[in-house]
């Protein structure tokens, strides 16, 4: 029996931003990782990811490594993560207990600091600091066996996927947007 993640059509680099983006929005955030910040753009319907990516001057290595992570997010990607406003991966789970257990904070939380009003061209920043206790301004969120401190005014409004990744470009926590409507909106300017 075929679980609902391996049936989606594998994404090559021949396939336009706009029907990868239309199919898997949560997607666009990869790409615009890379710098293919067309998501939004007119051009989209048309233009392929490796016509978009040479337009921005990424080379066609990027471009496989880029689509080999946009094929791997699909494969990995659970339908109810987007009724969640925040998604720890069980490989940050882990990786904060390691860090938990080596500086002797098994019993603390999480404090996610959110700096910055994002948009599609102006991302949010985001900080991460063990913490002893929730303050009064703050919500405690228990995710995937983690204690999170969230401001009270942002907490209902959070979409964000915790990961950690280790790759050529280094180690770390990676805070993205979890939803993505897959246009920008803002009237940012794709070329």
């Amino acid at each position: 029996m075929k679980s609902k993640t391996q049936t989606h059509e594998l994404i090559t680099k021949e396939m336009t931003i706009g029907d990868v983006v239309n199919k898997y929005p949560y997607l666009a955030e990869i790409m615009n990782n890379y710098g293919l910040h067309c998501m939004g753009c007119h051009a989209n319907p048309y233009e392929s990811i490796l016509n978009g990516c040479v337009s921005h001057g990424i080379d066609e290595k990027t471009v496989d490594q880029m689509v080999e992570e946009l094929n791997e997010a699909v494969k990995n990607y659970k339908e109810e993560d987007t009724s969640k406003n925040l998604i720890v991966t069980d490989k940050a789970a882990v990786k904060f207990k390691e860090f938990m257990k080596e500086e002797h904070k098994e019993n603390c939380g999480v404090r996610l600091i959110i700096n910055g009003a994002g948009g599609c061209c102006s991302d949010e920043h985001y900080d991460l600091e063990f913490a002893e206790n929730v303050e009064k301004s703050e919500v405690t969120l228990n995710e995937n066996g983690i204690k999170f401190f969230v401001d009270k005014e942002v907490a209902d409004h959070l979409n964000l996927k915790i990961d950690f990744v280790q790759d050529q470009r280094g180690a770390g926590f990676k805070i993205d947007k979890n939803k993505s409507s897959g246009s920008c909106g803002s009237g940012c300017g794709c070329h």
